[in-house]
């Protein structure tokens, strides 16, 4: 007998399975706080870790110069931040105590109003005359008025650092202009080194980025944040990287468009012709205006280390001296008073770790200025 199959569906439906029970919202939430949490304290001892990592290698300090914000900038007439105190360390090797008084200037407090009988000098320049990598009290500013006082123990003399770090002739007479005339300054001393020739070919002027910066930070809601990163050294690393890369790319509009050292081996190009000119003409634009406000200009050359050590030409200087003295401003060259050191003269500068003047090298300058200052007699507005 045969039995016939049942034929077999060609599609069979499997049986459906359940569904898994779907989350709770609650459950939900708990968890996508939990990983949240997790991930906010990953990166935070990653950072942690960071932090640490740089201030125990000393990669980046944690306390740097601040420049102002709008509002300081348009109030004091310095051209920092105004209240600082610290060691700053961006170079471990080189540590030095830097204090901003209220006004924005580095070294001690004085009061804007110069008081009647008063000898006020204003030495504006760059780094040199800031004193990159000395303490305050080492800056020759300050050592040209304790020499100043020494001398003339009956005249209030008061000497104002306003030297920043980058600045040439154009920034040094829009300080004083905007600036620094509301000291009335007795005299307007204007250091020369020679990188301020390369430095006129910026893109942009020092005092000028640090007018945007200024507008820009008060400008963003971020600025307490920034303000407060400042002080910590991941900020800082980050910082010198991004200024780094973006000079290395041709990107900072500060950096100037020719080498600085070819200065010190004439014969000079066109272009650097052009740079003793266009000096020239900032230098005659700064005295005219000291001379409408009653004030002496004095020129000041610091010379480079290979000058005074290596030999090199000092014929920069020789044209400032003369172009100076053509237009009646009085100049003191710092080479001759350098090279009185002969094999010590090493010693002045910051080498090898640094090219800026050293302590002693500050004081050589302030010793050598008094002695113009004081050759000139010390007469004085509003007495």
């Amino acid at each position: 007998m045969i039995r016939h199959r049942s034929p077999t569906p060609l599609t069979q439906t499997p049986p459906e399975r359940p569904a898994p029970p779907s989350p709770e919202p609650a459950a939900r939430w708990r968890q996508l706080r939990l990983n949240l949490t997790l991930s906010l304290v990953s990166t935070a001892v990653l950072l942690i870790c960071i932090e640490t990592g740089l201030r125990l290698t000393q990669l980046a300090p944690t306390e740097t110069l601040v420049y102002p914000d709008a509002a300081a900038w348009e109030r004091n007439p310095g051209p920092f931040a105004p209240n600082q105190d610290f060691v700053d360390r961006f170079r471990p090797s080189l540590p030095h105590h830097i204090h901003v008084n209220s006004l924005g200037f580095r070294g001690k407090d004085f009061e804007a109003r110069k008081a009647p009988g008063t000898y006020r000098i204003l030495c504006v320049g760059d780094s040199y005359t800031f004193g990159d990598y000395v303490d305050d009290d080492d800056t020759f500013p300050a050592g040209l008025e304790k020499r100043l006082r020494q001398a003339s123990p009956g005249t209030p003399i008061e000497v104002v650092n306003a030297g920043v770090n980058g600045y040439t002739i154009t920034d040094e007479a829009g300080l004083v202009q905007e600036k620094g005339l509301s000291l009335e300054p007795d005299e307007i001393l204007v250091a020369f080194v020679l990188n301020d020739l390369a430095d006129l070919t910026r893109q942009i002027s020092s005092r000028e980025n640090q007018r945007r910066a200024a507008a820009e930070m008060s400008a963003s809601a971020l600025a307490p944040v920034k303000r407060w990163l400042r002080h910590t050294a991941t900020y800082n690393f980050l910082f010198v990287i991004k200024a780094t890369v973006l000079g290395r790319l041709g990107l900072d509009p500060t950096i100037q468009d020719v080498p600085i050292r070819h200065l010190l081996y004439p014969p000079y190009d066109a272009t650097t012709e052009a740079l003793f000119a266009r000096y020239r003409d900032e230098l005659l634009k700064l005295r005219d205006l000291a001379t409408e406000h009653h004030a002496r200009l004095r020129l000041v050359l610091f010379p480079f280390y290979e000058q005074v050590v290596d030999g090199a030409s000092a014929e920069a200087q020789a044209r400032i001296t003369s172009m100076a003295s053509d237009a009646g401003i009085p100049v003191v060259d710092l080479l001759p008073e350098f090279l009185k050191g002969g094999p010590r003269a090493a010693k002045l500068f910051l080498m090898p770790l640094d090219h800026h003047p050293s302590a002693a090298g500050h004081r050589a300058a302030a010793r050598e200025v008094a002695r113009a200052v004081l050759a000139s007699g010390l007469p004085t507005k509003g007495t």
